[in-house]
């Protein structure tokens, strides 16, 4: 196999990478989301994808019937809590775009620790349950899930407060 390497070959893909480069640059790019907004979409995201997992988990058999209705019993006030505040945020966002813009509320790590590690626990106690039950059992699991949501709901309901509470301007 020749390789042939001619003058209007290089200039075509000299060309060709100058316009590829030239299209790439004029694309409007979006303005990076605000802190506030990147924890929403977070939190969000995180429920519903403890719900979805739960779902799977029936399915699969990994909790019966009543098991299932008393996990989505403890979940969902949660979500419906984390999400209304959120969603709160979202639509006031919307009607005041002041909230869209970068804010300089510092977002610490321990809150991102506290709704990364939240998500993980809760989608660990409800997995080991679902697919190791000689591991946890369904009353160890809800006994957990209190545990836990007792004492990081208290944390994670003063930091979604503050991160969403809108101060209105006086």
């Amino acid at each position: 196999m020749t390789t042939i390497s001619s003058p209007v070959m290089a200039a075509t893909q000299a060309t060709t990478t100058n316009v590829t480069t030239k299209v790439e640059a004029s694309k409007p790019t979006a303005p990076p989301l605000s802190p506030r907004a990147r924890i929403a979409r977070q939190i969000l995201i995180y429920h519903f994808i403890l719900i979805g997992a739960s779902c799977v988990y029936y399915l699969l058999r990994g909790f019966d019937f009543e098991e299932f209705t008393s996990l989505m019993g403890v979940l969902a006030p949660i979500t419906a809590l984390y999400g209304g505040a959120v969603f709160r945020y979202i639509g006031r966002s919307i009607t005041e775009p002041t909230l869209n813009t970068q804010d300089s509320t510092p977002i610490s790590g321990l809150v991102k620790w506290l709704v990364n590690g939240h998500f993980v626990t809760v989608m660990l106690l409800i997995s080991l349950k679902a697919l190791a039950p000689d591991i946890l059992n369904f009353q160890d699991m809800t006994m957990f899930l209190t545990f836990v949501e007792s004492a990081l709901g208290v944390y994670m309901g003063n930091i979604i407060l503050a991160l969403f509470e809108v101060k209105k301007a006086e």
